[in-house]
């Protein structure tokens, strides 16, 4: 769960207690004659209606994620042959790939998402640990080809997409740069967009986040 996403939650359960108890000692308690009291102050009156306010607005995002957000599938549907479906787990689908981006043992799959309908397409998402500096536009490009044709095996032609983002590396290593120039640009940089390496709807980002942050997934 993202930051913003606990802030919310944190925001919208702290309103509904207030809210809630900001009613509730007006009809219980040995303060009912002082909780009712409040209500006269503008101040506090208005801070109960901002409390109900983001209450009233968080379960309204309730509802409609109850109502209109995307059943998760656990299998994906391949093929059908003579009547019957083959189908694949998501999670078979996020082991290939992190077997794929760790077959030749310079990097580890730190973390592989992977999104699918039922009858649809497949997204994958690879969140790709170096375990030293690498050029991120050669290896990406080379990483996104191995894992568009080693998921066609799984998946078929189900692949929509498969994205990498590249995270800080287990060691930093500076290789010698040319005659005349610097050190080699580290793995830090602002690296060149891919998009004539992959596919366009795919994307190789870098961030530089620790790569303990989150677990692999399925």
């Amino acid at each position: 769960m993202s930051g913003l996403k606990r802030l919310c939650m944190a925001v919208f359960v702290l309103a509904n207690a207030l809210a809630l108890a900001a009613f509730a000692l007006t009809w219980f308690g040995p303060w009912t004659t002082e909780a009712s009291a409040l209500f006269n102050l503008e101040p506090y009156v208005i801070a109960v209606l901002v409390c109900l306010a983001v209450s009233a607005l968080g379960m309204l995002v309730l509802l409609c994620r109850a109502l209109f957000s995307r059943r998760t599938v656990r299998t994906v549907e391949i093929a059908t042959v003579d009547g019957g479906i083959i189908s694949v787990t998501r999670d078979a689908i996020a082991a290939q790939a992190s077997h794929i981006v760790e077959a030749d043992g310079s990097c580890t799959a730190a973390r592989v998402r992977v999104d699918a309908k039922q009858r649809g397409h497949v997204r994958v998402h690879v969140r790709v640990l170096p375990h030293e500096t690498v050029d991120v536009v050669v290896k990406g490009a080379e990483l996104h080809e191995e894992l568009m044709d080693g998921l066609a095996a799984v998946c078929g032609d189900k692949v929509e997409d498969v994205s990498l983002e590249f995270i800080e590396p287990e060691s930093v290593t500076v290789a010698a740069a040319d005659e005349g120039e610097g050190e080699a640009r580290p793995a830090s940089a602002p690296v060149p967009a891919a998009s004539d390496a992959t596919d366009s709807t795919s994307e190789i980002t870098v961030s530089m986040g620790s790569a303990r942050e989150t677990p692999r997934e399925g």
